[in-house]
């Protein structure tokens, strides 16, 4: 019997569709891990985010400027305005109020000092902010770090460059989770429906609690399972104000405004006001643009630093300025601005990693990275130190000697029965037996708690030391106490930059048993470090 092409066609079809199942079906893991969509139950784990191990406290607190190296840069300036796509925020305030307004104008002082016409537009979508940007109708955009890095592949994907030339703000308190009262932690959103935007800041921050909590795999899945993705921050806000859920991810005025609504039976449960290293905002620039001009682009960044300090010298006249060109009334922009910290030239210098200290903005990039792409999100790989461009902060150094980062210290407290843990971990540090030595095996725990105590900038670290019942009692105690001050030791010997301050360290002995100690197993699990991350307490 013979075959038509069209029957040949047919099996040919029909082979590969089977090897392809059979390929699948065995090697599938391998497959997906090499395409970069490969999931764990949960979606992420601890390790996705230990990029951010190691990264400078808060930054560095009270390091200076010093240490930048010159650069110089190539000649040309635009002879249009300069084009910047914004949203409705006050952390653009530096370049607004420097400015005088959203458009070209005699009171400009970028016009004025550097010669400079700058025009801001308003983007509120994000879609078309890139598509804006991408087309050249805008020259500089506004991002967040984690959604640099998606957007960055985007681009990339197209055959597009940019980066990232200057830090505008940390979120201090400007982004967080509203929950129900009874919700006191992280752990406790099990169970609970969330309201979140999906691939935004507000996405970003609630996974990466979600990694740092002591949530199994399956539970964090669990609580991934609950969201409730909404179209925009102020949905999710809204959504927790009608009550269709229990918990909402958004940023402020919403963030607030949501407790209002539903008074005493609703509160903040974690910000950025305590997790102080999470969303950090940026402007990035079309290579175009800085390669044909990168003497405006210099005056651009210097300018905005410049309205940094006009904000803090006449506060009151540079809110005015902002509520107008952004349509808001003053009070709300002073209450986005009180949920931010706006960056200087030193926080700048350090987040870049310009004084020689590791960059944050690589540790966050390259986390959300990893995040996004597991996720199926992004596909063309890119790398953090690719998308940034420093060069215009190294070109203004000059203006700023011996700038200081300034961060208010954060100071442990006597452990308190009102102190509040947003994050419970139980974990098992080995030590040498009958002594407080932390053996080697460890050393990769503790690591990740210095990671924690990094992110949560403006936290406490409560290091509880447990032990089983064998020996005496004041024997247990003591030697849990020893226990717990050699877990605090050595954060603080290989974190540099985390102060002994923000530890509480407590023996608790036999006392705090989780299991029975009469069996070996029993007894494994109650020799154990108890980890409580404490909001700090004026």
């Amino acid at each position: 019997m013979r075959l038509t092409p069209l029957a040949k066609a047919f099996i040919a079809i029909v082979v590969v569709a089977v090897i392809g199942f059979a390929t699948w079906h065995y090697k599938g893991d391998a497959i997906k891990e090499w395409a970069g969509g490969e999931r764990e139950v949960g979606g992420d784990s601890k390790a996705d985010f230990d990029k951010l191990k190691g990264a400078p406290d808060d930054p560095a607190r009270n390091a200076g400027s010093t240490g930048v190296s010159g650069v110089s840069l190539g000649s040309g300036r635009l002879n249009r305005p300069l084009v910047v796509g914004i949203n409705t925020w006050a952390g653009h305030a530096p370049g607004i109020v420097f400015n005088n307004g959203m458009d070209p104008n005699g009171g400009s002082s970028y016009k004025n000092k550097y010669g400079v016409d700058v025009k801001f537009v308003l983007l509120e979508d994000p879609a078309a902010k890139l598509a804006a940007f991408r087309s050249g109708q805008v020259d500089i955009m506004w991002n967040t770090v984690d959604n640099w890095a998606r957007e960055a592949s985007i681009l990339a994907e197209n055959n597009q460059n940019a980066k990232s030339i200057i830090m505008q703000d940390w979120s201090r308190g400007g982004d967080g989770i509203v929950a129900l009262s009874t919700i006191k932690s992280v752990e406790d959103l099990k169970g609970h429906k969330i309201a979140c935007t999906q691939f935004t800041p507000s996405h970003f921050l609630l996974l990466y609690l979600l990694s740092q909590s002591g949530l199994t795999p399956e539970e964090r899945a669990g609580v991934e399972k609950n969201i409730v993705f909404t179209q925009d921050a102020p949905a999710a806000a809204a959504a927790f104000t009608a009550k269709q859920v229990d918990a909402a991810v958004t940023w402020e005025p919403d963030l607030s405004a949501a407790v209002t609504a539903r008074g005493s039976e609703a509160h903040v449960l974690v910000s950025t006001q305590h997790a102080t290293h999470i969303i950090a905002d940026t402007l990035c620039a079309r290579q175009e643009v800085i390669d044909q001009a990168p003497e405006t682009v210099r005056d651009f960044v210097r300018g905005w630093l410049d309205g940094i300090e006009m904000i803090k010298s006449n506060p009151n006249p540079s809110y005015e300025v902002v509520a107008r060109a952004l349509k808001l009334d003053t009070d709300t922009v002073s209450g986005m601005l009180s949920g931010l910290k706006l960056t200087p030239y030193a926080d700048n210098a350090q987040f870049y990693g310009l004084t020689g200290a590791k960059a944050h903005y690589d540790t966050l990039f390259d986390t959300a990275f990893v995040i996004w792409r597991k996720r199926g999100l992004v596909r063309k790989p890119v790398d953090a130190k690719g998308w940034a461009d420093p060069r215009f902060l190294q070109a203004v150094a000059s203006y700023y000697p011996g700038q200081r980062v300034e961060e208010a210290p954060v100071v442990a407290k006597a452990p308190s029965e009102k102190d509040v843990p947003i994050l419970h971990q139980q974990i098992q540090i080995q030590f040498t037996p009958g002594s407080d030595e932390i053996m080697p095996g460890s050393y990769l725990l503790l690591d990740k708690l210095g990671e924690t105590m990094t992110s949560f900038g403006s936290t406490v670290l409560r290091i509880e030391g447990n032990t089983d019942s064998t020996g005496s009692a004041s024997g247990n105690v003591s030697l849990s106490d020893r226990r717990a001050q050699s877990v605090k030791n050595y954060i603080v010997k290989n974190f540099p930059n985390i102060p002994p301050t923000r530890f509480q360290t407590i023996g608790r002995g036999a006392s705090n048993p989780i299991a029975e100690n009469t069996t070996e197993a029993g007894r494994q699990q109650n020799r154990r470090t108890d980890i409580k991350v404490i909001l700090a307490t004026s």
